[in-house]
This record gives structure tokens, sequence and C-alpha cells, in this order.
């Protein structure tokens, strides 16, 4: 999914389980265990983001947050 926010781009992606804690389950499928995203600017990446957040609207807010805090300290 791609969200626009005063010209930052952010790239908020599905994080799955690992394989190993898959099949300790049994079972074939990967959960979502968060979501995180990458943030660019006229193409380039500004920052990434290293722990996954519980839900998209969460990592849009943050992303909001984020930018919103580095226009703030220009």
């Amino acid at each position: 999914m791609h969200y626009v926010y005063k010209g930052f781009r952010a790239m908020i992606l599905p994080e799955m389980e690992s394989t190993e804690s898959r099949l300790a389950r049994g079972d074939w499928r990967s959960q979502i265990v968060g979501y995180r995203y990458t943030a660019r600017y006229r193409g380039r990446i500004s920052f990434c983001v290293d722990s996954p957040l519980p839900t998209v609207d969460d990592a849009i807010t943050d992303f909001q947050n984020r930018i919103d805090a580095i226009l703030d300290s220009l």
C-alpha cells in the first residue's frame, strides 16, 4: 500500500511471521505480525521503520508524526 503525505511517500508492507514459528504451529499459512513502512522523498529513501506496527492505521499515524517532526525541525 502506498500513502502520500506532504510530498513524502510511504510504502506500507505486511510483516509476516517467521518460517520457524509457522512450522512450530503446524500450519502452512503465514500470519501477519504487523506492518512496516519505508519513507521516500523524491525517490530517495528517507527512513525505514525498525519494528512492525500492529495495524495499517498505526503505521500511517506513525509516518505522519515522523514527517511532521522532520519538517518542524527544519
